[in-house]
């Protein structure tokens, strides 16, 4: 099973900058930041899962999407990935609390009050770009459309170990682990400095 995040159109992701630079002769260097809105109900629907990014695609000017394939030759390898609790503009404090009070007025559903929005940047590199694919983006200014997750599959690595963990921490009380190879699992419990919300 795959899952794509097609990040125009997907809610919960917000990115705010994305740097796509091309590094021959067969490398992309990326770094993203963004916000998440992350909920118990998302987290408990990949619990215990695999996520594994096989596809990434991105964009240049008006062309045609480029999709660049990770299960090989190309392959992701991050270098850092750094997260914290995003701050909320004024708007969103104010559909929250709105959210809030209807549910509680007409008791149809709950409504979790804890704060779900979390910053992220993620910088790394696609290694072994197929050469048309680096100068089509060379050309440009590429953007990133959507990334591809294989749940629960093995997909070839980049050399880099199962257990070079990224980034690791707890949330919700779910344990997430970045792996330098982009895999993220999810877990129930986490051993890592957590921002776990109150």
């Amino acid at each position: 099973m795959t899952v794509t995040i097609d990040l125009d159109e997907t809610e919960s992701v917000h990115l705010t900058s994305t740097a796509i630079e091309d590094r021959p002769p067969a490398r992309l260097a990326v770094t993203i930041d963004g916000r998440v809105t992350v909920t118990d109900a998302l987290l408990a629907e990949f619990e215990g899962a695999t996520l594994d990014p096989v596809r990434v695609t991105v964009t240049v000017g008006d062309a045609e999407p480029i999709a660049i394939d990770l299960t090989g030759p190309a392959s992701l390898r991050l270098e850092n990935v750094d997260v914290g609790v995003a701050t909320p503009d004024g708007e969103a404090i104010a559909d929250e609390v709105d959210a809030f009070e209807s549910v509680a007025r007409d008791g149809s559903e709950s409504v979790d009050p804890r704060p779900d929005v979390i910053a992220f940047t993620v910088e790394g590199s696609i290694r072994d770009v197929p050469p048309a694919t680096v100068e089509a983006i060379a050309d440009g200014d590429p953007t990133l459309e959507s990334i591809t997750f294989a749940v629960d599959e093995t997909v070839r690595g980049d050399g880099g170990s199962d257990s070079d963990v990224i980034f690791e921490l707890s949330l919700f009380g779910y344990g997430i682990v970045v792996r330098r190879d982009g895999r993220i699992v999810v877990g129930t419990t986490g051993s890592g400095a957590g921002i776990d919300l109150p």
